[in-house]
């Protein structure tokens, strides 16, 4: 196959029939993304022979916001759900402060969430939380020893040396200057 051939290839595509099915078919895949990657709104939390009990995912929400905001070192907690088949679980992420502890704070957040998960909402079918650090606000630097800021200049560069000829015009100058007319 030569270029031309390619070329007349591609132009028949070009057509507007395979244009309306290439742009069909973009808008459906776009679309079965936005549906796999959704959020859901209520979460199945147990069956009861009458039916199913299922809590807001609001109401998860604010149980995570307010269990982080019960930690000092973290801050900004942002919840994920996935539902796969009857097992929930959960990311949670989470910005920590100066002094926090990663170790300790997933394991703090960790046991807090799973035990008001399960008695508070009674979620019976609870997968993993996953606790993701997603920044790390420092704290105030105290400042332990004189340091220079950028403008600055060390105090050692600025001393003035005495062994240094003068220049050689202004010497000629002021040895004209002293002679008499």
């Amino acid at each position: 196959m030569n270029w031309t051939e390619i070329i007349e290839t591609l132009n028949h595509l070009t057509e507007p029939t395979y244009l309306y099915a290439a742009g069909a078919i973009v808008a459906l895949a776009l679309c079965l993304i936005l549906l796999v990657r959704r959020q859901p709104n209520k979460i199945v939390a147990y069956r009861t022979e009458n039916g199913r009990v299922m809590v807001c995912r609001s109401a998860i929400v604010e149980l995570i916001r307010t269990s982080c905001e019960q930690l000092d070192a973290v801050a900004k907690p942002i919840v994920k759900i996935k539902v796969k088949g009857k097992t929930t679980h959960f990311d949670v992420r989470i910005q920590l402060m100066s002094g926090g502890r990663l170790r300790d704070i997933e394991q703090t957040l960790q046991t807090h969430l799973r035990q008001n998960l399960t008695e508070n909402l009674g979620i019976e079918n609870l997968g993993q939380i996953n606790i993701v650090a997603t920044g790390f606000k420092s704290g105030r630097i105290q400042v332990s020893s004189p340091i220079t800021s950028k403008g600055q200049v060390p105090v050692a560069a600025l001393e003035i040396v005495d062994h240094v000829k003068p220049d050689t015009t202004t010497a000629l100058r002021e040895e004209l200057e002293e002679k008499p007319h």
